[in-house]
């Protein structure tokens, strides 16, 4: 490591106006992307968006009031090291921002590129570490002439070390990367996960380093390892162009009107809100015994939260039509044999 004037001329080199001005152009360039795209967005988005653009001001504005300190410092003749030290706080405060930019583009980049609700903060964290350590290793050579490769090769040992003991949160970690390149779901995607034997659904709410985060239709929190979403059978009820089908049985007895009671059925469906037109409802018979006859009732719906809910309001609707038309639900019956 080097020392003395030519430590104090490589810092003042590196925090010129001209490298701050780039950077607040680029953070202006962000600022104007939110703007120009903010109406493509959600609300949540938009939300999102505005937080990061926050503390990227706030950001700026620090880094700019440190960087005029430093340049008062330098101008004075200030102390060697006092001057020393405020340009190494200066350029990390500038890196900061540099990486604040570098996220703000990277979650309009991923937005543009997404037209689902959210996408994972793990990406945006993962893209922040990697720039994180390549600029601290730039900054380290171009300050302090250290070479980073030989300082990554004497650490070799260490790396493996850490490796073995981060061995499970490092698997989950790569399991919740691969997720992301596979992308079998997204986020808001309603998901029933088969694993172990076990069976969960929910809608992903996000995917962290080490799990992946459901809302379960009782409002449960379920928390899945990555390595079991990875390894599972993943079936997506949202990721697809055609609804999917909610199906409905009603018994009517031996001697009601079949066709009544499918346009009944019919019209019950189409006055549902939830149940969508196209593809039309399809009622079906299904069985026939000498007690009743059996209908099935296929409605196609988009949204898999509110199935249930859609579910209650089309029964109940049902009921009250084949009511007033005078068709009853068939009652078991029981025939006494005699020895």
């Amino acid at each position: 490591m080097v020392l003395g004037p030519s430590l104090l001329a490589r810092i003042l080199e590196l925090t010129r106006g001209q490298v701050v001005l780039v950077i607040v152009a680029l953070a202006l360039v962000a600022w104007l992307a939110d703007v120009a795209l903010r109406r493509r967005w959600s609300a949540s988005r938009r939300r999102l968006l505005a937080s990061q653009l926050r503390a990227l001001g706030s950001s700026v504005a620090l880094g700019g009031a440190l960087w005029l300190v430093g340049r008062a410092l330098a101008w004075s003749g200030a102390a060697e090291w006092l001057a020393i030290g405020v340009g190494l706080v200066v350029i990390v405060a500038w890196l900061n921002v540099g990486l604040r930019v570098a996220r703000v583009f990277v979650f309009e980049w991923l937005f543009a590129n997404s037209e689902r609700e959210g996408v994972p903060l793990l990406l945006v964290d993962i893209f922040t570490i990697v720039a994180s350590v390549v600029l601290f290793g730039a900054l380290l050579h171009a300050v302090f002439l250290i070479e980073v490769t030989s300082l990554l090769a004497t650490s070799a040992v260490v790396s493996v070390v850490l490796g073995l003991a981060l061995q499970d949160t490092l698997g989950q970690l790569f399991a919740g990367v691969s997720l992301q390149l596979d992308r079998p779901f997204r986020l808001g995607d309603w998901v029933e996960v088969h694993s172990g034997g076990q069976r969960v659904g929910g809608q992903v709410l996000e995917i962290s380093w080490r799990a992946t985060l459901l809302l379960a239709i009782g409002e449960e929190l379920i928390s899945i390892p990555n390595k079991s979403m990875a390894q599972g059978l993943v079936l997506n009820f949202s990721g697809r162009e055609r609804p999917f089908v909610r199906g409905h049985v009603f018994r009517v007895p031996l001697d009601a009107d079949v066709e009544l009671v499918k346009r009944l059925l019919v019209q019950a469906a189409q006055e549902t809100e939830g149940v969508v037109a196209e593809p039309r409802p399809l009622p079906l018979l299904i069985e026939t015994t000498e007690s009743w006859i059996a209908f099935k009732m296929v409605n196609f719906v988009t949204d898999y939260g509110a199935q249930f809910t859609i579910g209650d309001a089309f029964q109940t609707r049902a009921l009250e039509l084949l009511a007033a038309n005078g068709v009853r639900l068939a009652a078991p019956r029981l025939q006494l044999v005699r020895p």
